[in-house]
């Protein structure tokens, strides 16, 4: 028996969005940093690979090299070049506690509210072989190329800025 595509669509869908899921979760719960900043590229590697099964391919492929290479890259650097005696403050006493414990379910339940109460519109699959990436070098090279220079300008000016700052007489 074959199964439907539509059926093995959502079973993989379903799959990363749980891996995302829990990979959020080990971010929060490992006692040690290193294993943390490894959860989170689970977390982040799983929410490019939802990126390309919704047809969004261009958003994988930068979620994949900007924060699953070149920022966890960073993070862990920071990670091994800090000294191994960090001691993190403890958590506040009962009555802060309460009050986050009490914040995060009131978000929590507004949040599902929304989500159940919403009517959400069934998108049409964006076919396979016509790639996102045409259309956005499309958008960037006309109708968005001055806004795109801009801040190429301003993100030269910032880096000429933080070398300057940086440097050592």
């Amino acid at each position: 028996m074959l199964i439907p595509t539509e059926a093995l669509i959502a079973a993989v869908f379903y799959f990363f969005a749980l891996t995302a899921t829990l990979g959020g979760l080990g971010v929060v719960l490992a006692r040690r940093v290193f294993h943390s900043a490894l959860f989170l590229v689970v977390s982040l590697a799983s929410v490019a690979a939802i990126f390309v099964i919704l047809g969004a391919d261009f958003l994988g492929v930068v979620q994949i090299l900007v924060y699953v290479g070149a920022i966890m890259v960073l993070i862990l650097f920071g990670i091994m070049l800090t000294p191994h005696e960090v001691t993190a403050p403890s958590i506040g006493g009962p009555g802060q506690v309460f009050a986050a414990s009490a914040i995060a379910t009131i978000i929590l339940i507004g949040t599902i509210s929304v989500a159940v109460g919403s009517s959400w519109p069934r998108a049409n699959a964006a076919p396979i072989d016509h790639p996102t990436t045409e259309t956005i070098g499309r958008a960037l090279l006309d109708t968005y190329a001055l806004p795109f220079e801009v801040a190429s300008i301003l993100l030269l000016v910032a880096m000429i800025g933080a070398i300057v700052v940086a440097r050592e007489d």
